[in-house]
């Protein structure tokens, strides 16, 4: 297979002419283009050295409140510690008598005053059976 024969081609000295300032003004364009992007990432260079130095004002600023809000934290931590602690204690703390008597010897004392069988057993840690027969034996009548 051969390819069919091109007719020469011809180029008048206008046609080359327009040619030439062509090729010359997509030249200047490129030149013109290329230029103003290198000055543009320049000045972006320039202004991206600029903030740094205002960085290190604002970083230092920023240590400064992190280590505040840090002793804060530190000083809420203690008190929600603290309140946990008070809400962990015992409400209704026993009489320094009760808390030396022996179990049923409470529950003795408990019972003379009027208290329950279910009662007694849960303030004095004895069994349901015993404070049935405490409450029994020394309940007022």
């Amino acid at each position: 297979m051969t390819l069919p024969e091109l007719p020469p081609i011809s180029i008048n000295a206008e046609e080359l002419l327009v040619a030439v300032v062509l090729a010359t003004v997509i030249y200047l364009l490129e030149w013109l283009l290329f230029s103003r992007y290198r000055r543009n990432k320049g000045q972006q260079q320039a202004v991206r050295m600029e903030p740094q130095v205002g960085n290190e004002a604002e970083v230092s600023m920023l240590k400064a409140q992190v280590a505040a809000l840090s002793a804060r934290l530190e000083i809420i931590e203690r008190e929600l510690a603290d309140q946990s602690a008070r809400l962990a204690a015992p409400k209704f703390a026993a009489p320094k008598e009760e808390a030396a008597l022996s179990p049923y010897a409470q529950a003795t004392q408990l019972a003379r005053q009027g208290a329950s069988a279910s009662e007694l057993s849960e303030r004095c840690g004895i069994s349901r059976g015993e404070a049935e027969l405490i409450v029994a034996l020394h309940h007022s009548p």
